[in-house]
């Protein structure tokens, strides 16, 4: 078969493939959602700021990300066909600040006087879980379910004894002392600074954790300390120190519904969320602009894992047509991300400032928004950021691996030939030379001096305050707000409202929301699908310099990896 007529099949098949798929999206009933319903959320796994922008994800649009959660409850409260909520937990991998807004969401519902449940019915949960679960009216439990409620702790791996054996030899440089993000592969366990910082950030989360969950259940903070440490609990230990109100099944959650005058109508946070998309006829705009995951400079994609790469040139594309859009008044710059490539970062923090000189921009930090991806945010007109946002971390860092001794052990050989000393500064045949430390530490030290000069522009600081606060450390939210890194405390939500403000649009006004990057439909990703192909073979080998630690060249990136738990 000729090339042409294997074409021309291919065409037929795709063409009728269109066809049959336009007449079943037509064909699809008008979803209604019935009186005395009862929304059932499911929040477990990792919670995304934006749907993922690749290809597949035009057939995986089911998947929620956090403004569904937070959309979804704040119109349940008001909506007369929904009678109540429950949110069924499992093991969960978000950070602290998505669960943050989603417990806000789900304690203001709880005024509505409508019931809400959070059901834990599944294994592993430990203090995340439980903390979102305390936002609700009542906490069920299923027999047998233990709760992994204790003591918090942070955790961070150091894999410098592996290199050791491979023969591989780590050389990180960085400014300052708390730019830990190479302890990983030159250390053993916490330095003096990267101990220090690590604590900080974890009593203030663990504050948090204690104020907001001993209030919500109606204890002091030092009682639900108190039970907290002799953690963990049975299902029957939990029920008598009342961290739950009921022992319970699915079924009898069923039941309890079925009493109330509403009866049981359960409808999906992805059923629900369907209906919400009601005709807006506002005038004024706001526009939110995503920007997560690791920064890379050129487009954005996704890793093999379904993490997010944060092009440079596709975030600032999207900053500078919300800029030159006359509707919308106002920018919310969400920021998720520990940094990156210094590069694609500037890239972003100059669309920033130039948008910050037409119409207000105001930064909305998530779970983290570190090193870069504080760069982007410093020319705001406004930082907002949760309470638990992993914050700050302005520093530098360069370095690499050097695998001749692996090589070695390996029998494997390299020989090369180059026409100039420096050529060879990005090898990972052999260490810096002297002469190439010296045009590293050199290099480092602009580019931290940059940085600050660019905070302290942004933040109306002194260079010398920026410094004292800078040196690479990270601050929680709360930590961030009393040091000036930070303007306000809160979600999302308060970010657009500062922005209503900023733009003069009055509190009361409703406004349209425009989410960037816009999702693109499958026709659309199936026209970009070359385009999307060769995203992935960057996006994976940026992916691969991130687990290997390769920094070329200098890096603003989160100063270790680290687990709060």
């Amino acid at each position: 078969m000729t090339w042409g007529k294997r074409r021309a099949i291919v065409i037929i098949v795709l063409v009728v493939f269109f066809v049959v798929l336009i007449f079943w999206t037509a064909s699809k009933p008008n979803i209604r959602i019935a009186s005395n319903s009862v929304l059932v959320i499911d929040a477990t796994g990792q919670i995304e700021e934006q749907r993922a922008p690749d290809f597949f994800s035009a057939f995986n649009g089911t998947v929620p990300v956090l403004h569904d959660y937070l959309d979804a409850l704040d119109n349940a409260r008001t909506d007369p066909r929904v009678t109540g909520v429950v949110v069924r937990i499992a093991p969960l991998q978000t950070g602290w600040a998505k669960l943050e807004e989603i417990r806000n969401h789900l304690l203001a519902f709880r005024t509505s006087g409508k019931p809400s449940i959070c059901y834990l019915g599944y294994d592993g949960i430990q203090n995340q879980e439980y903390y979102l679960a305390s936002a609700c009216q009542q906490i069920w439990l299923v027999p047998t379910t233990p709760v992994n409620i204790r003591g918090m702790m942070a955790e961070a791996t150091f894999i410098r004894g592996t290199l050791d054996k491979l023969k591989i030899v780590p050389e990180y440089y960085h400014i300052a002392e708390y730019k830990t993000a190479g302890n990983m592969f030159t250390e053993k366990k916490f330095t003096p600074a990267h101990k220090e910082e690590v604590e900080s950030l974890l009593h203030s989360v663990y504050e948090q954790y204690l104020g907001d969950t001993s209030k919500a259940r109606g204890v002091s903070r030092d009682q639900f300390e108190a039970i907290l440490n002799r953690g963990p609990f049975s299902s029957a230990d939990a029920l008598s120190t009342k961290i739950v109100d009921r022992v319970g099944y699915w079924d009898q959650i069923q039941d309890y519904f079925k009493k109330r005058a509403g009866g049981w109508n359960p409808v999906s946070l992805n059923t629900y969320r369907t209906t919400l998309g009601t005709p807006n006829f506002a005038l004024d705009k706001i526009a939110i602009v995503y920007a997560s995951g690791l920064i890379v400079s050129g487009d954005s994609g996704t890793t093999p894992g379904g993490g997010f790469i944060m092009g440079g040139d596709s975030v600032a594309a999207d900053i500078r047509r919300a800029r030159m859009d006359s509707g919308i008044k106002a920018i919310v710059l969400r920021v998720d991300s520990g940094g990156g490539s210094v590069v694609g970062s500037e890239v972003i923090r100059r669309e920033v400032e130039l948008a910050h000189e037409v119409k207000p921009v105001v930064v909305s930090m998530s779970d983290v928004a570190a090193s870069g991806g504080y760069w982007i945010a410093s020319p705001a007109d406004k930082i907002v950021a949760d309470r638990d946002t992993i914050t700050g971390s302005i520093g530098v860092i360069i370095g690499k691996l050097n695998v001749s001794g692996l090589f070695n052990l390996l029998g494997v050989s390299t020989d090369y030939v180059a026409t100039s000393d420096n050529a060879t500064l990005f090898s990972a045949q052999q260490n810096f030379t002297p002469a190439q430390r010296e045009y590293i530490e050199k290099s480092l030290h602009q580019t931290y001096a940059e940085f600050i000069v660019g905070v302290a522009e942004g933040r109306k600081m002194s260079v010398d305050a920026v410094d004292k606060i800078g040196k690479g450390r990270v601050w929680s939210g709360s930590q961030a707000k009393d040091l000036g890194l930070v303007d306000e405390l809160g979600g999302v939500d308060r970010a657009i409202e500062v922005a209503k403000q900023l733009a003069h649009i009055p509190a009361s006004d409703s406004i349209r929301i425009v989410r960037l990057p816009e999702e693109r439909t499958f026709f659309q990703q199936l026209l970009e699908r070359e385009k999307e192909q060769m995203n992935e073979s960057r996006s994976l080998e940026a992916t691969l310099q991130h687990i290997l630690g390769l920094m070329e060249p200098i890096q603003a990136r989160l100063p270790y990896e680290l687990h709060i738990k």
